[in-house]
């Protein structure tokens, strides 16, 4: 077969037996794929210092008959963002993005935008201008939407009204969003998922809804906002894919800290 080309994020790396390691990439042009490197742990020349993860490579591979794995014959960097490899929040901020990508997309499905927002996302990262914490909000709300599961924070499920004379709102995971006190008090049933957000909370997921990446920067989350955000995006997910992402407790705890 004829080898093919990609810019691709290093998204999971493994090592395979002694000599070899498997990766798995998000590419521009073929969405998520995984491919094996022969001798990668002991090649100088092709691979050295370039199969990290988070490093942003262009990729020659050549697909196999045989096996889903891709053949990887070279990777050059385009950019290796070492600072995520050297500040433990950057990491577990990046090693969470990762993680979401790997479990929220499909083999060989191409999505430019995602692969934009992954640019994005590990940009703001590196130059370390926002809260790691609050790039993660960011990623993730943004991956809902792309992945067709948009939730909805703009008012009440049931009575369409946002107001705080209405609070306490929770969010609802069931609903794909808000249910406010009244509707809570008139016997819409309140389950032990449901997480009480506060209004200005509510602002500014809305907000990092409807902004351009290039403004979402602007946005400044609490503390407070950071735990509430996380917890329930972190629900929301694991009630779509039926498990957890177990990285959120390190951005919790780095939160929890005053870290992040």
């Amino acid at each position: 077969m004829e080898p093919a080309r990609a810019r691709a994020f290093v998204i999971e790396v493994r090592d395979y037996g002694e000599a070899d390691k498997i990766v798995t990439f998000f590419s521009d042009s073929r969405g998520r794929f995984s491919g094996i490197a022969k001798g990668a742990k002991k090649s100088f020349k092709r691979f050295l210092n370039k199969l990290e993860l988070f490093t942003l490579l262009d990729v020659l591979f050549t697909d196999s008959r045989s096996s889903t794995l891709v053949m990887i014959d070279q990777a050059e960097l385009i950019d290796p963002f070492p600072a995520l490899r050297e500040n433990y929040h950057l990491y577990t901020t990046a090693a969470l993005v990762a993680e979401l990508t790997l479990h929220w997309t499909r083999e060989n499905d191409p999505d430019p935008d995602l692969f934009r927002l992954l640019t994005w996302t590990f940009l703001k990262l590196a130059k370390k201008s926002t809260a790691p914490a609050t790039i993660a909000i960011l990623f993730q709300l943004r991956l809902f939407s792309l992945s067709g599961f948009h939730p909805d924070f703009h008012a009440c499920g049931r009575c369409g009204r946002l107001s705080p004379a209405l609070t306490p709102f929770r969010f609802s995971s069931s609903y794909n969003g808000l249910i406010c006190g009244d509707c809570s008090r008139g016997g819409i049933a309140v389950g032990p998922a449901d997480l009480v957000v506060s209004i200005s909370t509510i602002r500014l997921l809305q907000k990092a809804q409807e902004l351009d990446n290039e403004k979402l920067g602007r946005l400044r989350f609490s503390n407070a906002s950071i735990e509430e955000s996380v917890r329930i995006l972190r629900s929301y997910g694991s009630h779509i894919l039926q498990r957890d992402i177990l990285a959120w407790d390190f951005l919790l705890e780095g939160n929890s800290n005053g870290c992040i």
